[in-house]
């Protein structure tokens, strides 16, 4: 097919092609697996006429696993494209042609031993349940992998949002100073996702955002954001905004340490993300960069992989 299994590292694109252009792996000449932000022609299809994808499409919408095929329909919208819906479609011969190799089922098994980790403290601390918004990119991989163990979950794509300085008034804030035209744009980003004041009241689970932190900057930040009047949901009752590696993993082991570590801090999880990332000079266009992001190829692979695991089918 193409595809190096034994070396494929999910963290490290680059590897899905190990020695091999990235020509000779089905993609275009130009692919750049650590450019999420790349357009279909730069990496994120196999080739239009040739390719080693087992997740390609034919010209009538199904997935089939042949080393060539020709593409004669639109690309799927991104729901389509990975996740718990594009695998629970598929047939169980389509399912048949997800193979994991013996080094990709053990990042699989750290990825879901963290998983179930975070969701042991969530129990605790919301035993009726929770809706879950992840901010960014490096909770989007966990986002996922939540939604294939059935929460509800959403990713809010927004970055570099903290500035660490005072205002006009003298009060100290840490978050970048914005244009009230943006952040009534991405108030509707967020109304687009149904983060909005009357639905989170209105739902018997709270809603809380999460993010990997170091400082928790960020995520103060964002905290901040949404409490502004034009958004009005940071300061509701029943949401509340916490750090995955710290609130959410306490009392660590030297073992969820390192895994810590291996997960956020040395494999490129932001390489590795099924959001884009939107900076804050680009709060006002966050939905159109959303909905215009097609996640890497070696990502939707990964994540098709580990919802088989989940599903118990390996």
């Amino acid at each position: 097919m193409g595809i190096n299994e034994t070396n494929f590292n999910p963290f490290n694109p680059g590897s899905y092609y190990s020695g091999q252009s990235g020509s000779a792996a089905g993609f275009s000449s130009d692919f750049n697996p650590f450019n999420p932000m790349g357009d279909g022609a730069s990496g994120y299809y196999p080739s239009e006429t040739k390719g080693a994808s087992p997740f390609g499409y034919t010209s009538s919408g199904t997935v089939q696993g042949t080393d060539s095929f020709t593409r004669t329909t639109p690309k799927p919208p991104v729901k389509e494209l990975y996740g718990i819906d594009k695998f629970n479609a598929m047939s169980e011969a389509e399912r048949a042609l997800i193979e994991i190799s013996p080094d990709t089922r053990k990042q699989i098994d750290e990825v879901l031993t963290m998983t179930n980790t975070i969701e042991k403290e969530l129990k605790n601390r919301y035993p009726k349940g929770v809706n879950l918004v992840g901010l960014g990119r490096s909770p989007s991989l966990l986002m996922e992998i939540f939604k294939a163990k059935g929460y509800d979950t959403k990713t809010c794509a927004l970055s570099n949002l903290t500035s660490g300085e005072y205002d006009i008034s003298g009060k100290y804030s840490y978050l970048k100073q914005l244009d009230t035209n943006d952040v009534k744009a991405y108030n509707e980003y967020l109304k687009e996702l149904g983060l909005t004041p009357e639905k989170i009241k209105a739902s018997p689970k709270p809603t809380v955002f999460v993010d990997y932190t170091r400082t928790g900057n960020s995520l103060r930040s964002f905290a901040e954001l949404l409490k502004r009047p034009e958004i009005g949901i940071g300061h509701l009752d029943n949401v509340a905004f916490l750090s995955l590696n710290k609130d959410l993993m306490p009392n660590q082991t030297i073992a969820d340490k390192a895994l810590i570590d291996k997960f956020w801090e040395k494999l490129g999880i932001k390489n590795f993300s099924f959001a884009p990332r939107v900076n804050i000079s680009e709060i006002g266009k966050a939905g159109e960069i959303v909905h215009n992001f097609k996640p890497a190829e070696s990502a939707v692979k990964f994540l098709l992989q580990a919802i088989k695991v989940i599903k118990g089918k390996v």
